[in-house]
């Protein structure tokens, strides 16, 4: 069954103040507003423990979402990553393109990075899409991994580019 649209998805209850998409419940927040709970973070737990924090949030997320994604949409190889691609760009996380053979992933248009301000940062800072991509390319591949950004808009690099690492 191939993926709708996410406004297809979409579930607006305003009468409960509820949103939800694909019958998960959700907030909509602005870019600039994650990224200020991200530097928040950093200030309060420091920037490794913020990226740790993120890093494991991403992670879950992903696991979460991709391993239902993956049953309930009944896609395989390159059409699961199409359809993945294409959802993620409807979300506002980017556009993905994802290199299963290499284990890589780049998103030009990071929603984080984007937040956070072309090159404000020393660092790649898209450590909840690391996390995330980590379970992404962990169900593609079926074998854990973790991920590395190497890349990042936020530093000033042209797009965000992520590698797959052994655990």
């Amino acid at each position: 069954m191939l993926p709708r649209k996410v406004k297809e998805t979409a579930e607006w209850k305003r009468d409960s103040g509820e949103f939800s998409v694909i019958t998960v419940p959700a907030a909509i927040i602005s870019l600039k507003t994650f990224a200020r709970i991200q530097k928040d973070a950093e200030k309060i737990l420091g920037a490794e423990g913020a990226a740790v924090l993120l890093y494991e949030a991403g992670k879950d997320a992903g696991k979460t979402w991709i391993s239902r994604f993956h049953g309930e949409w009944e896609l395989k190889g390159r059409d699961f990553i199409t359809a993945a691609e294409e959802f993620y760009a409807e979300l506002g996380w980017g556009k993905f393109s994802i290199d299963i053979e290499h284990h890589a992933i780049c998103i030009e248009n990071s929603f984080i990075a984007r937040g956070y301000g072309k090159g404000e940062a020393k660092k790649p800072v898209c450590h909840f899409l690391c996390g995330y991509n980590a379970s992404l390319i962990t169900e593609l591949i079926n074998t854990p991994v973790d991920v590395e950004e190497r890349k990042c808009m936020a530093k000033g690099d042209r797009y965000c580019e992520f590698f797959a690492v052994t655990p």
